[in-house]
């Protein structure tokens, strides 16, 4: 479990590491902030914009104000990770991501980006418990399925692969993208399609 000393070792580590990144970053406007902190929903849908152009600095900075805001906010929180991830700071991104869950144990967004985060650290197995835990949250995201597919791929687990495969087509049986998968699942295996 989290203690207020850990948030705390934890926001300072984050701090530390970022110092020079944001720095090299010239965006800092008070304005903007002061109205984002204000309304919440505009803060975080502004940080997934500055994240969809890849100014991850600048997504740091908000979602960094929003957790000011709400340290308990998964969106925020997500953003936070995200952000930290893309700007290659792994470690403190699973930080954050952990405390997430902690906070949030109940999202599948959550779990599915700290997967994201373990899978670009080479920590397979723990990616693939967070991927298989997302997805017992909500089956319904289909991202979800294809990364974990993937990743069964990666690590070599074609049966793995196969069986994820096959559960989501079972969902949605005429899905392109999934029936792809799957033929391209079953070439690897080495199984003839004909």
């Amino acid at each position: 479990m989290s203690n207020l000393k850990d948030d705390n070792t934890m926001t300072e580590k984050i701090r530390y590491n970022l110092k020079e990144a944001l720095l090299r970053d010239s965006f800092y406007d008070s304005d903007e902030l002061m109205i984002l902190r204000n309304n919440p929903t505009r803060l975080i849908d502004r940080g997934y914009e500055y994240i969809e152009q890849g100014e991850y600095s600048k997504a740091f900075r908000i979602f960094t104000a929003g957790a000011e805001i709400d340290r308990t906010d998964p969106d925020i929180l997500n953003g936070l990770g995200i952000a930290l991830c893309e700007l290659g700071l792994l470690e403190e991104a699973k930080s954050v991501l952990d405390y997430a869950i902690i906070t949030n144990p109940d999202d599948p967004v959550i779990h599915a980006n700290m997967a994201g985060v373990l899978w670009e650290q080479c920590e397979f197995q723990n990616a693939i418990h967070y991927y298989v835990r997302s997805i017992e949250l909500d089956p319904e995201i289909e991202e979800t399925f294809f990364n974990l597919i993937n990743l069964y791929m990666d690590s070599g687990y074609l049966f793995m692969a196969f069986i994820t495969c096959r559960r989501f087509l079972d969902r949605c049986p005429d899905h392109k993208e999934g029936l792809e998968l799957m033929e391209d699942i079953i070439l690897s295996m080495g199984i003839s399609l004909t």
